[in-house]
């Protein structure tokens, strides 16, 4: 029987897919997050950070996969920020006015980036509630919030050009997936014909072939976007020929 999937394409000349980050080093991982993919979803649809509901939603009613496309380079900034004490009653409405509080603090950090790195995203229905995969496709073409690659400093370097598929697979939607010759130009670009492309999925997704992969254990269930919380999701890693 066949299903349905959305895909769109996430690029970006910069962008960062963060890992959990403490003290000077705030490294990137090689591929979005799931968390960071549900929220730029979000974003598209207009939801606010404070919105649990509407983001736990979202979790609860997308399967998600990331095909890389190419993987980028690395590419690591040294970085500065200051930010004033924390004073009891004391709250900062705006930059402005951190800046210009009486005592500043420097904090520095080293961060890494991921250049020219290109994924197709997958999304597919899992339970009920939550958006459409029309509604999805649309905020995507006119987001409400501007999308970015991780971290705001690295805006999209291309439209996400959703396309909705129906396939008896994730793998078969993958294949289907009709680029732009901008798309395929930049892919020529960045990825030789024929390597092998990594796809990355929920270890627990219906939809999804009997492939080979290992597993991997990632931190990036939502459970609260407003605290910064989250919880422990198995990911398989499957490797295909491409091209």
């Amino acid at each position: 029987m066949s299903m349905r999937f959305l895909l769109f394409t996430l690029y970006a000349p910069m962008g960062s897919f963060g890992e959990i980050a403490t003290g000077e080093l705030r490294m990137s991982a090689v591929r979005p997050a799931r968390s960071a993919v549900m929220g730029l979803v979000a974003a598209a649809l207009g939801i606010r950070r404070p919105d649990e509901g509407r983001h736990q939603a979202l979790q609860r009613g997308l399967w998600c996969a990331v095909q890389t496309d190419a993987g980028g380079q690395a590419l690591t900034d040294y970085h500065t920020a200051q930010a004033p004490s924390a004073r009891k009653g004391v709250v900062y409405h705006s930059r402005r006015e951190e800046l210009a509080a009486s005592s500043l603090n420097t904090v520095i950090s080293r961060r890494e980036w991921r250049t020219d790195s290109f994924f197709t995203v997958a999304l597919w229905r899992r339970g009920e509630g939550g958006p459409s995969l029309e509604d999805v496709a649309r905020s995507l073409r006119r987001p409400a919030f501007q999308p970015y690659c991780g971290r705001k400093s690295g805006p999209l370097g291309l439209p996400t050009n959703p396309e909705v598929i129906e396939a008896d697979n994730l793998m078969e939607a993958l294949a289907a997936r009709q680029r732009s010759p901008v798309e395929e130009g930049i892919l020529r670009r960045l990825r030789p014909e024929g390597d092998d492309v990594e796809i990355a999925f929920d270890a627990d997704a219906i939809g999804v072939p009997d492939v080979e992969g290992r597993i991997e254990r990632r931190r990036d269930v939502i459970e609260s976007r407003q605290r910064w919380q989250f919880s422990n999701r198995q990911e398989r890693i499957a490797t295909v020929r491409h091209g």
